[in-house]
């Protein structure tokens, strides 16, 4: 399969890291986004992430058969938070990840938005890796991720579709994916329902296989993600149901096709 199968760490706040190694195997995975761990936000501050602890964890992913394709940070453009997206960037290095996600945030203006992009990108471009701006915040669809990398115009910096956010706000996936196929470097899957919450996929109404066949007959061979957000909301299924049954689907899809 060209397309890894990846979670994010944000669903699943209660794993250590021998669990989430064991489970994402046991799942079906291929890879893992980190986004958070146990109850530290700052990846780099936990403990399998600290500088001396680095390369011991990125063995443990390597012997489990398994990458980290994505250090998911709390990078704001608006906020221009450098030295978090550095410390985030240098961390990817060691775990042999190519990724470090960003927001956009709600910038006082343009100019601010730009500028702060272009640091966070030769942060990226120094530690060797490529940041991947979301569809979130002021930035929720293609038009406007798409316009502001135009604007930036930073070889590292690209985009990342999380398929609900451009959905919700009424642009049509098409139009999604033609505005963000140039730069189109990570993708985020979860299902659900206006004003209800997020789904067992397949019980929401977002088209997530629609999404993903525009970007995969177009030659995305990134990964594709499940963003599963237990943390901030806690009544959705825990991971042990949500994590397999979304990977069954997925690769069922994926058989398919």
């Amino acid at each position: 399969m060209n397309n890894p199968l990846a979670f994010s760490t944000l669903g699943c706040p209660a794993w250590d890291l021998e669990t989430l190694l064991h489970n994402a195997v046991a799942f079906g995975y291929d890879a893992i986004e980190l986004r958070g761990y146990l109850d530290s936000m700052d990846l780099p501050t936990a403990a399998p992430f600290l500088p001396e602890n680095r390369h011991e964890t990125a063995r443990r992913f390597t012997e489990a058969g398994l990458s980290v394709c994505c250090v998911s940070s709390s990078g704001v453009v608006a906020q221009g938070n450098l030295d978090h997206v550095k410390s985030h960037c240098e961390l990817a290095q060691a775990l042999g990840s190519p990724l470090v996600r960003i927001f956009g945030g709600r910038p006082e203006s343009r100019e601010l938005a730009i500028t702060n992009l272009r640091a966070f990108g030769d942060a990226a471009q120094d530690a060797g890796v490529a940041l991947v701006l979301e569809t979130h915040d002021d930035f929720s669809t293609g038009e406007t991720v798409a316009a502001l990398l135009s604007e930036a115009a930073h070889p590292a910096v690209f985009s990342l579709w999380d398929l609900h956010h451009p959905f919700r706000q009424g642009e049509p996936a098409s139009e999604t994916h033609r505005l963000l196929a140039p730069t189109l470097r990570h993708i985020h899957i979860k299902d659900g329902i206006a004003g209800q919450g997020y789904t067992l996929l397949g019980d929401g109404d977002v088209p997530v296989f629609p999404m993903l066949e525009l970007a995969l007959d177009a030659g995305y061979t990134g990964a594709i993600s499940l963003e599963w957000e237990k943390r901030w909301h806690p009544e959705i299924a825990d991971p042990e149901i949500a994590f397999p049954q979304y990977s069954k689907g997925v690769r069922e899809w994926l058989a398919a096709r």
